[in-house]
Order: C-alpha cells, then sequence, then structure tokens
C-alpha cells in the first residue's frame, strides 16, 4: 500500500489496531517477522465461526504496509474487508499529513 510521503506513519500501529477492531477483526498476536527485520506483524481473523486470516505488516524502516492472504487461509470476508482496511488506511494517513 503507497503511503503519503506527507503522512504522520507515527501513528501508524495505533491506526491499524483501530481499523482492525471497527472491523470486528481479532487480532490473535502481534509480532514480528525474520525476514523484515524490525517490522510489526499482525495476522487477524474474523470473529466467531467465519474462517480466514488476513495478515498485515508494517515495516516502518521502508514505510511498508502490506496485506496477505495464505493459501488454505482463505475466507469469504477476507477480500471484502482487506478492500475496507485499505480504504480507511489511505483516507485516515492523508488526514495525518505533516506539514
Amino acid at each position: 500500500m503507497a503511503i503519503p510521503v506527507t503522512a504522520d506513519v507515527s501513528i501508524m500501529v495505533s491506526l491499524v489496531e483501530a481499523q482492525c477492531a471497527a472491523e470486528g477483526l481479532q487480532l490473535a498476536l502481534k509480532g514480528t517477522l525474520a525476514k523484515y527485520p524490525g517490522c510489526i506483524h499482525w495476522p487477524c481473523g474474523k470473529r466467531g465461526s467465519e474462517r480466514g486470516t488476513l495478515e498485515i505488516t508494517w515495516w516502518a524502516k521502508t514505510r511498508r504496509l502490506w496485506f496477505s492472504i495464505q493459501a488454505g487461509r482463505t475466507g469469504v470476508w477476507v477480500e471484502k474487508t482487506l478492500e475496507r482496511l485499505k480504504k480507511a488506511l489511505i483516507k485516515r494517513l492523508a488526514a495525518s499529513s505533516v506539514a
């Protein structure tokens, strides 16, 4: 996901977590990935009995945020939720722009 150059990325972690909560996603754990040192990685599951996992990774070092869906972890809700999250995050980051 493209991060606006003027966006205040210091709010990224709280922004991602707040948007996930607004979507009713459960953040199973918050960790990092060895392949991307210093990144923050969230595997998100939907409430209830819905299947699927959406993974979100923020790597501040490169100002990069991405979403991934592993094979075998898809669910009906994943694609639609991913698009809503993406739009909401872009909008909130644009609003956070610093001069």
